[in-house]
């Protein structure tokens, strides 16, 4: 159950020193979505704001709109034929100044697609599999940034 509450806190590089963000709820469009939006922040961050409607900094939880399900098994290869994805999505839209008085929307995208059946028979590399992913970005954050501003890996 996602219930993101803040404040939370990254390590970063560049600009930002300890930045932390406090997180509240805000309505969503469609019952399958949660929104969280930055109400506060902290740490250093200079020039950097907290959500508002010219400047949005929002988090979008997604599951999947129908739960797909395991199909076809062949008796004769002993396999799934049909194995579909149980798509779960995170969608971050973040206001940035391109130019004076020009605001555009930065949007930042992750698509967890879990084959279906995975999480009843396997359950426990699913769970390390998405830990593991989002352990490895947490990771590399300062690098990842690095990698950003100068275009060298």
């Amino acid at each position: 159950m996602i219930n993101l509450s803040g404040p939370t806190t990254a390590t970063t590089a560049g600009l930002l020193t300890a930045a932390t963000y406090s997180f509240i709820p805000d309505m969503a469009n469609d019952a399958r979505s949660k929104v969280y939006v930055v109400s506060a922040i902290g740490g250093t961050q200079p020039g950097v704001n907290a959500h508002t409607a010219d400047l949005p900094k929002l988090i979008v939880f997604k599951k999947p709109a129908n739960w797909a399900v395991l199909g076809g098994y062949s008796a004769t290869t002993g396999r799934w034929a049909r194995v579909p994805k149980n798509t779960f999505r995170v969608v971050g839209k973040i206001g940035v100044l391109v130019a004076a008085g020009q605001t555009e929307i930065m949007t930042l995208g992750l698509d967890i697609p879990i084959p279906a059946g995975a999480l009843s028979y396997d359950q426990a590399n699913t769970e390390a599999g998405i830990v593991m992913f989002l352990q490895g970005i947490i990771n590399q954050l300062p690098g990842f940034i690095a990698t950003t501003k100068t275009g060298l890996m």
